[in-house]
């Protein structure tokens, strides 16, 4: 579901002003069955606006059509088809809305900042010193979950931090948010997901490379890789179920050791009598399974690998949870209560 404000679907009357206009938020329901969304769920966020466009021009040229119909039978046609155009168009309205309501985030100065140190730290810059948008964001106030998201983010990409540097950013996030998110730092780092550079080395750059986990040239509006999702990041856990499609883990061992985690690939047989010979140029199905939650972006990448012409394979996705960032690290946050008197 989606909530629209009520601004984004009051009527746009002359001489009515600010008369009678809802107050209430507008509540969607999104699912496939439902084109237009359907056709736009796995894009980019860049390439949305493109794909609007062009059926803004499709439906109005459909409305277009009755101007030409003459006979009672071309009238009879239009008519039988206009339910299903007067759909489309609020359909249209209604995702037009939604778009211009992500617009105002991703063309604001904040998300292209966040978005910025993001893509540094996946591409492998400046990730094991203090960064000074974290440090300006910790003093700004900005909220804990975009710290705690970024730092972790850093850490990851990095195979841990300098324990002078963990220990400033600790120093930092308790001093401004307060010595209660302790617990928080700690879940963390059980986590796996903020620790210290134990080793010395970063696997990361290693990771990366071996597994194109991040895309220089990456094609948002048609793309040719699953690095479109996040502008350039190639999930991880996606790229692993491609790999394994073709051509086997067995390409990729040295790196899968550098992975947080066991791994192993096993091939189980099917008894004689229910074995299914695949018929010429049909896809083999897989299946895979998100423990701990799977995000909308990685469910996108392996839409995209189904849908690929040279493909062979169909993926089918169970999760536990449907998650994102956010979400994820908010369900490591501690928060403490007060004792009661």
């Amino acid at each position: 579901y989606v909530k629209l404000p009520p601004e984004k679907f009051a009527p746009k009357k002359q001489g009515e002003g600010g008369k009678d206009l809802p107050t209430e938020p507008k509540k969607l329901q999104l699912n496939s069955a439902e084109e237009l969304y359907a056709e736009i769920r796995d894009k980019n966020f860049n390439a949305v606006g493109s794909v609007l466009s062009k059926k803004a021009k499709i439906i109005s040229a459909a409305f277009e059509e009755r101007h030409h119909a003459k006979t009672v039978g071309e009238i009879k046609q239009f008519v039988s088809q206009l339910p299903h155009m007067q759909a489309a168009r609020s359909s249209l309205a209604n995702h037009t809305s939604i778009a211009e309501l992500i617009k105002d985030i991703t063309t604001s100065e904040d998300f292209f900042d966040n978005l910025t140190v993001e893509q540094e730290f996946m591409s492998g810059i400046d990730t094991d010193k203090v960064n000074n948008y974290i440090e300006d964001c910790i003093a700004q106030k900005h909220p804990l979950i975009k710290i705690l998201r970024l730092v972790c983010l850093q850490s990851v990409c990095n195979s841990g931090l300098k324990q002078k540097v963990l220990d400033h950013y600790k120093r930092e996030i308790l001093q401004t948010y307060g010595y209660e998110h302790i617990l928080t730092l700690n879940n963390l780092e059980k986590a796996g997901l903020l620790k210290p550079q134990t080793s010395g080395r970063n696997n990361y750059p290693t990771i990366r490379k071996t597994l194109r986990l991040w895309m220089d040239d990456v094609n948002e509006q048609n793309p040719n890789d699953i690095s479109y999702v996040y502008s350039g990041y190639a999930p991880l856990s996606v790229r692993l179920a491609q790999l394994l499609a073709r051509p086997g883990w067995r390409s990729i061992e040295e790196v899968l050791k550098m992975l947080p985690g066991p791994h192993f690939e096993e091939r189980q047989q099917l008894p004689t009598g229910l074995q299914k010979k695949r018929q010429h140029g049909e896809n083999r199905v897989t299946l895979v399974f998100f423990l701990g939650g799977v995000t909308y972006a990685e469910i996108a990448a392996l839409r995209f690998l189904s849908q690929m012409e040279d493909g062979g394979t169909e993926y089918v996705i169970a999760t536990t949870k449907l998650i994102n960032g956010t979400s994820w690290i908010k369900s490591l946050m501690e928060k403490l209560e007060p004792a009661p008197f």
